[in-house]
């Protein structure tokens, strides 16, 4: 109810295409990161990254390192670009270099990539849904059909400030629930015995180090390796992560409409950053 309440607010704001689909491009770049965040970082990397590092190494946790170098590459070169055509879409400049057929194509894939990515996110939370609450999975199609109608509603009535407003309180969320699992337990408990590292002294010199109990269960995890079953390494993960930011921060209409309503290639980087930052905390 609180999102659809967001959307009628904001539908009675809507006096031009241009405050629908980006916010007159005057919307607060902390704002818009946040709502970036929010939106790029889904379910299931909010649900399987902790159990990716916890179950099979840290090595994932490194691929943040790589998140500078996403910055450089957008920020100074694709941003300015961007923000001088002031597109709505990213798709109009394929047009206007390759050709209408080139940009009817890259929509259509956009499309498909993210029907399937959120038919995904919406049925793998209704089933996370099911499981804290303690009800029979049988509420999983309602819970999917209640999701997606109001999702419909309030960002068909309140266009982009109703979305970048409702991804900020997804965000405090996301946080909040985080927080809030630590902090519960802990004081189921009784402290931190639940931390998975331990303090120990042993060696030729008794020194002091830092011992991780769910180091037996990791997988090998090398710097670089050409073996086909070797399954991480620390330098496939960050270009793993190099070219999906870079891609998706760089080329999705979901970024590219998010940097329009901001009101200058500076205020756009202050959006990346912001984006960068907090999902590099969160992850």
């Amino acid at each position: 109810m609180v999102t659809i309440g967001l959307g009628v607010y904001f539908s009675r704001r809507q006096t031009s295409a241009k405050e629908y689909f980006v916010g007159s491009g005057h919307m607060n770049p902390v704002l818009i990161g946040v709502s970036l965040f929010a939106t790029l970082l889904s379910t299931i990397s909010y649900l399987s990254m902790p159990g990716e590092a916890a179950g099979k190494g840290p090595v994932v946790a490194l691929g943040m390192l790589a998140l500078p170098l996403v910055y450089f590459v957008v920020a100074y070169g694709l941003l300015p670009v961007y923000m001088k055509h002031r597109v709505t879409s990213a798709y109009e400049l394929l047009e206007t270099r390759l050709g209408l057929s080139v940009r009817l194509l890259g929509a259509a894939m956009f499309l498909a990539l993210r029907l399937v990515w959120m038919t995904l996110l919406i049925y793998l939370a209704a089933n996370a849904m099911v499981v804290m609450m303690g009800i029979s999975a049988s509420w999983i199609p309602i819970i999917v059909m209640g999701t997606g109608i109001v999702s419909i509603v309030y960002t068909t009535l309140g266009g982009l400030r109703a979305v970048v407003v409702t991804d900020a309180m997804q965000t405090v969320l996301s946080f909040g629930g985080a927080i809030l699992v630590i902090v519960t337990v802990t004081f189921a408990c009784h402290g931190l015995s639940w931390l998975p590292v331990r303090l120990e002294t042993g060696g030729e010199h008794g020194l002091l180090h830092m011992k991780f109990l769910w180091q037996s269960n990791w997988d090998t995890q090398p710097f670089f390796s050409l073996d086909p079953k070797t399954r991480v390494t620390v330098l496939g993960t960050w270009a793993s992560v190099f070219v999906w930011y870079t891609a998706t921060l760089g080329g999705d209409q979901t970024s590219v409409q998010r940097f329009m309503a901001t009101r200058d290639v500076r205020a756009a980087r202050r959006a990346l950053a912001t984006q960068l930052m907090t999902g590099g905390t969160v992850q």
